[in-house]
């Protein structure tokens, strides 16, 4: 059986900086495998990242 596509993307892996892992925003055309940090560049994200195991509401 076929998974639907919209499921497909929701189980991918986060993207993570190569250098230091960190967790990056995926970004359409960005193919980028550095964070801007890494790279020593700012990065003003337009949306929160979501970091996997934290809750975004306190005391959860």
């Amino acid at each position: 059986m076929l998974m639907r596509t919209s499921e497909f993307y929701d189980n991918l892996p986060l993207k993570a900086c190569d250098t230091c892992g960190e967790v990056m925003e995926e970004m359409a055309d960005c193919y980028s495998c550095t964070c801007p940090r890494c790279k020593g560049m700012t990065f003003y994200p337009l949306s929160p990242v979501p970091v996997p195991g934290v809750s975004d509401r306190e005391g959860t």
